[in-house]
């Protein structure tokens, strides 16, 4: 019995002793290796992320025209930005047990000298920076917003999916990092905070990159575009969101608008790391990956020629709010110019932009080239033309005869002759009525054709042939800013409209009036198209390997292909033309159309009405006239949360003494205010090269005001070392 309690009693120990050798052998054998790697973590200061630089942007022959350059930010801890209570928690229990003077403190009096370093790190930051406690607090604000935005998405988000977890208990790992509070210091500001960082754990100098414009790129600033702040969105749709070292930050910037954005994938590079024990001593480091380069089809020689000529051209028309003009390659569609005016200076932007952006009658920040949709008036008879001929209701020797209107007598539907006192063509066949821009005889075309055929016609001619190529949303340039105009077809004209399509429809889309528009990229390309006989995307960056099949129209016989050029030769070529005294070159065969766009005066100023809450339950009504709503709330120092319950119109442009005019030309002679002026054509005649569309707004005639500035535009084409018109190509016979 004593036995069996003695082995009973000794067994026990024995078990025990067993168990802890079992444990430490499982410790030290099986996990041995993860307890490593944690005791070597715990001897590491925090991964330190190092930034690649993003890739630069060049034009077709190589100059660079914005690049990263290596720079030096102070980042700060979100928890010091945020003033976090746990955060300062532990610092201040770092400072009473790291720093011999604070050892004897109070937790209360350790937690106030934390406050206190962070509140003195301010102050220090405004003395070196030379910028404004304000200027560095919004710095602040900014990205704390810019974190909670985060969290109220991915919140809301988890929440539509069925998780029922508190917004405060979802942690980001944007919590735990460095954020960028002052961007780019000087090496003499750098000494002197390297100074304090021992007393600032919340503090870094961290490596960083600045965007640089580069000498002679401000014609190219709609194009380039801007980056900015990433949004929620685009951070929580990341494809490399699980990556640490591809993934968004709530710090990050990316490309928001131009080339900067619709080539972000590839400008964009991958942040390396650098860990080091806590005596500073490099343990691990990987480098970035900085991002690619990427090449434009545009020529920055040419786009700073074509801006200088359509600056002067707005400068003598002072009713004209701006133009844009492009150029194409004909065969490649390569954009070799794209131009809107007036641009601004990209390096100023933040300081100018609440300037540029309340500018309403200029809208210098617009990217007109490809954002702006406008009328075509008579630049697209030649492609009504076609659909006439493709549709078999007209020949090239189908004759209508023009009396100066349509219905004689009647109070519309006139020639552009009968403003001018003159007498109508009489008999035009195809060619002469393109050559003469007869309205008559496309009133007639447009008639017979009916709208629904020519809107059908236009949709494929300028957008492409939707059942032969991919998705519209997938073509074109890809840009942000990119309208795709609008050709109202039978179904928009129903949904938006609320009616069938009338006789007057056909007549009103024939000559470019009506509903239709379209942007001067979408001019430019329907010349080229015009030119060449088949649709092709236009491209904008050179390498980013998107396919851009050729597509032809069978419907359209060689023969009305011929007859539309020789009409458009003769526009520009022969006595009679409408462009033939402005555009008219001996070295060069130019083929083109003149169009004076109707248009109505531009909206620049409103009265914006507020309900504005004062108190509980009570609001009051306050009204202010502002170019812009923005511009509105700041002036009233009204939140955006504060809806605007009426906009009255109160100043248009032109105004009644600007909009007098000596003459308008075809299409728009007899309008109350000038016309937008147009010209769209190709060189040369034989085997073109380049296609060209030209707009001034509020120009007046598309002859005598687009038709120079076109005209100057062939001329540095013909005279550029770069071959665009070639000699041994340019000369070309008549027809």
């Amino acid at each position: 019995m004593f036995e069996r309690r003695l082995r009973i009693v000794l067994t026990f120990p024995v078990l025990c002793l067993l168990a802890v050798i079992l444990r430490l052998a499982q410790l030290q054998i099986l996990h041995g290796e993860d307890y490593d790697q944690k005791a070597d973590a715990a001897l590491i200061s925090p991964r330190q992320y190092l930034p690649p630089l993003r890739g630069a942007i060049k034009d077709r022959l190589g100059q660079v025209l914005v690049s990263d350059e290596p720079a030096i930010d102070v980042t700060v801890h979100y928890g010091a930005l945020a003033m976090n209570d746990s955060y300062v928690l532990l610092l201040a229990n770092r400072i009473r047990k790291k720093e011999p003077a604070w050892s004897s403190a109070t937790p209360a009096e350790g937690l106030e000298e934390a406050r206190r370093r962070i509140g003195e790190m301010w102050t220090t930051l405004q003395t070196l920076s030379g910028r404004s406690l304000k200027e560095l607090r919004d710095q602040r604000d900014a990205v704390c917003q810019s974190v909670e935005r985060l969290r109220d998405y991915l919140w809301s988000a988890r929440r539509d999916k069925g998780f029922d977890d508190t917004k405060q208990k979802l942690r980001l790992r944007e919590e735990e990092m460095f954020h960028p509070i002052l961007r780019d210091i000087s090496p003499e500001a750098r000494t002197r905070i390297e100074l304090e960082l021992t007393r600032w754990p919340f503090v870094r100098i961290e490596p960083s990159v600045r965007r640089v414009w580069h000498d002679g790129s401000q014609p190219m600033c709609h194009i380039l575009g801007q980056i900015g702040p990433i949004s929620p969105e685009r951070i929580a749709n990341d494809p490399g969101r699980d990556d640490p070292l591809a993934a968004y930050r709530a710090d990050d910037d990316a490309g928001i608008s131009g080339v900067e954005r619709v080539s972000e994938a590839m400008l964009r590079g991958q942040r390396g790391f650098e860990e080091k024990d806590l005596d500073k001593n490099l343990r691990t480091r990987q480098s970035p990956k900085d991002g690619l380069d990427v090449q434009l089809t545009i020529d920055l020689g040419l786009q700073s020629q074509v801006e200088r000529i359509l600056s002067e051209v707005v400068t003598a028309h002072p009713a004209s709010t701006g133009a844009s003009a492009v150029v194409l390659d004909v065969e490649s569609r390569e954009i070799l110019a794209a131009v809107s005016v007036p641009t601004y200076d990209r390096t100023a932007l933040r300081e100018d932009y609440k300037r540029l952006r309340d500018d309403a009658k200029s809208q210098p920040l617009r990217f007109r080239a490809v954002q702006d949709r406008y009328q075509p008036g008579s630049i697209i008879k030649p492609v009504a033309l076609l659909s006439a001929f493709a549709n078999d209701l007209f020949t090239p020797e189908t004759r209508v005869n023009c009396v100066g209107a349509l219905i004689p007598g009647a109070t519309k539907w006139h020639c552009w002759t009968h403003w001018r006192g003159m007498p109508g063509h009489g008999d035009m066949i195809a060619e002469e009525a393109l050559q003469h821009s007869c309205n008559v005889y496309f009133y007639t075309l447009g008639q017979r054709v009916g709208a629904h055929r020519l809107t059908e016609f236009y949709r494929d001619f300028i957008l492409g042939p939707a059942d032969r190529l991919q998705p519209l949303a997938e073509r074109g340039t890809q840009l942000i800013e990119e309208s795709r105009g609008l050709i109202p077809l039978r179904d928009w004209l129903k949904e938006h409209r609320h009616r069938a399509f009338s006789d007057a429809d056909g007549r009103n889309y024939a000559i470019g009036q009506g509903e239709i528009q379209i942007t001067p990229l979408q001019a430019a390309n329907m010349f080229a198209t015009l030119a060449s006989g088949v649709y092709r995307d236009p491209t904008l960056v050179a390498n980013d390997g998107r396919p851009r099949p050729p597509v032809a129209f069978p419907k359209v016989s060689p023969q009305a292909w011929q007859i539309m050029r020789k009409g458009l030769y003769r526009c520009v070529n022969e006595e009679g033309g409408t462009a033939f005294k402005y555009a008219h070159m001996n070295e060069l065969q130019i083929c083109g159309k003149t169009g004076s766009a109707e248009c109505v005066p531009r909206i620049i100023e409103r009265r914006y009405t507020f309900n504005v809450p004062i108190g509980e339950g009570t609001t009051e009504t306050r009204s202010i006239e502002a170019p812009t709503i923005e511009a509105a709330r700041e002036w009233l120092g009204i939140p955006t949360s504060v809806a605007c319950i009426s906009r009255e119109i109160t100043r248009r442009w032109p105004e009644a003494e600007t909009a007098k005019v000596e003459s308008v030309g075809p299409d728009g002679a007899g309008a109350k205010i000038p016309t937008h002026a147009w010209f769209a054509g190709f060189a040369p005649y034989h085997q073109p090269r380049v296609a060209v569309a030209v707009i001034i707004e509020f120009g007046g005639g598309g002859g005598s005001t687009a038709g120079p500035a076109a005209k100057a535009i062939f001329e540095a084409l013909l005279a550029s070392p770069r071959g665009y018109l070639a000699a041994e190509r340019m000369a070309g016979v008549s027809p």
